[in-house]
């Protein structure tokens, strides 16, 4: 049985208008020309509604999430008095990936700018990630290991992107994810603010990140200092062009077999070390 109060209209019609034009946020064209994105799961709602609730336009949950994301409901009616409940099929049509409950929001739930500098600060470089899963994940760490921003380069999906917005847990509206137009871009972002490019690469004339790790614990090192992590595409990786364009290369030391790391477990590596050695010299 249902509790939603009952001053609030089911929407129990999947051809809507409205619920078309919704699903239809899955698309980066619709979410250019309405200036709306689509928030898609309980969690990633939940942190659009506590940290971005401005953004808030209407938030959609089905019958049974109204009781089982109770918190997730409440924290959405103190930012919007648009929280509509909708049946099974309403829900499956919004979207089949949000667990009953999903949210329409303005693109200005997303930062774009980066903070001022700080001494000793972290960032991440998403050179041309295309896969909105490792994208979503990579904003995540870097949000949880106390990275202040995150760089993308054009050609990274984008940071609206359904699939990333849930991938990340809604860490998007967390920290300010910065787009630009090329990796000299980037680079000159990230030296501007007195930090290094650490470009992830296993190939001749890294440097060992567990090297790199126990220097910093013992003395001050790159890590310790501003610094900002690079991580290329899942396929293929950072090109030439970009790892010369580094300041250094960092290989990440492996004792089994595998060939390599995916590049979201790339990414937790390299910004635990990171945030391990900067807390030790905080």
């Amino acid at each position: 049985m249902s509790s939603f109060p009952e001053r609030l209209t089911l929407l129990d019609n999947p051809r809507a208008d409205r619920v078309r034009r919704v699903s239809g946020l899955v698309g980066r064209s619709a979410r250019s020309r309405s200036g709306l994105m689509l928030v898609e799961g309980p969690q990633a709602v939940r942190e659009l509604a506590r940290f971005r609730p401005g953004a808030v336009r209407d938030v959609y949950v089905r019958q049974d999430a109204w009781e089982t994301h109770a918190d997730v409901v409440e924290a959405a009616l103190r930012a919007t008095r648009w929280v509509h409940p909708v049946t099974n099929e309403v829900s499956a049509a919004l979207s089949r990936d949000s667990q009953g409950v999903c949210a329409v929001a303005s693109l200005d739930a997303l930062e774009r700018e980066l903070p001022e500098p700080s001494v000793g600060e972290t960032l991440v470089v998403l050179a041309q990630g295309r896969d909105p899963g490792n994208v979503g994940t990579i904003i995540r760490t870097a949000d949880a290991f106390g990275a202040v921003g995150v760089i993308a380069v054009a050609g990274t999906v984008d940071a609206s992107s359904p699939k990333v917005v849930r991938a990340s847990a809604g860490s998007v509206f967390h920290i300010p994810v910065c787009v630009v137009p090329s990796f000299e871009e980037a680079r000159a972002l990230v030296h501007g603010r007195g930090a290094a490019l650490l470009g992830t690469s296993g190939g001749a004339g890294s440097v060992d990140l567990a090297q790199m790790f126990v220097q910093g614990v013992s003395a001050r090192s790159r890590l310790s200092q501003s610094h900002a992590w690079v991580f290329g595409n899942e396929a293929t990786g950072l090109s030439g062009d970009d790892m010369r364009l580094c300041d250094a290369l960092v290989s990440i030391p492996m004792s089994g077999d595998a060939e390599s790391l995916n590049v979201a477990s790339a990414a937790a590596t390299c910004l635990f070390a990171s945030q391990t050695v900067r807390g030790l010299h905080s």
